[in-house]
């Protein structure tokens, strides 16, 4: 079994809760089986350098969070690994998708961009909906100048062709 299932197995047990998702659910498990409540487990092993790991594509989570009463919730988890286990070191806890703060996400490329995490976890419980959606708006803008200059680079670098 991969390092990152066990742990999904793991945190969902100790939310009283069992893994019901595949990889294209938006959650590994669900909050008291309620379909608007899906819980998505992010795991990192400490022993590895993990350059700004994937948190959710960012298409997906706007027309998730655009229906009403969805809610989105991960756990970060830090563990390592021993020949024997897997040995959790800390997690989060529940964070709700709207409590995490710009200042550790970013949008970068793959589809219609997904959002990645950039040093270490940061929060704001006073943050609501809105407010992650500003800044999911920023993030958007900066996203979208990189991506600019990147495709003028490539229509000058294949002008002549």
């Amino acid at each position: 079994m991969d390092d990152y299932k066990a742990i999904e197995i793991e945190t969902a047990k100790k939310y009283g809760a069992t893994t019901k998702g595949t990889r294209k659910s938006i959650g590994d498990f669900l909050l008291d089986d309620d379909i608007q409540k899906p819980v998505n487990v992010k795991s990192n092993n400490i022993a590895k350098n993990n350059y700004s790991p994937n948190i959710i594509s960012a298409k997906r989570l706007i027309k998730w969070l655009r229906q009403d009463g969805n809610h989105l919730y991960f756990i970060f988890v830090n563990y390592k690994k021993t020949e024997q286990s897997i040995e959790v070191i800390d997690d989060s806890g529940l964070v709700s998708v709207e409590h995490l703060s710009w200042h550790c996400l970013t949008i970068e490329t793959q589809g219609w961009g997904v959002i990645q995490m950039v040093g270490d976890l940061k929060t704001d419980k006073t943050q609501d909906k809105k407010g992650f959606f500003r800044g999911m708006r920023q993030a958007y803008e900066r996203y979208i100048d990189k991506e600019t200059q990147k495709m003028a680079k490539i229509r000058e670098m294949i002008k002549d062709f």
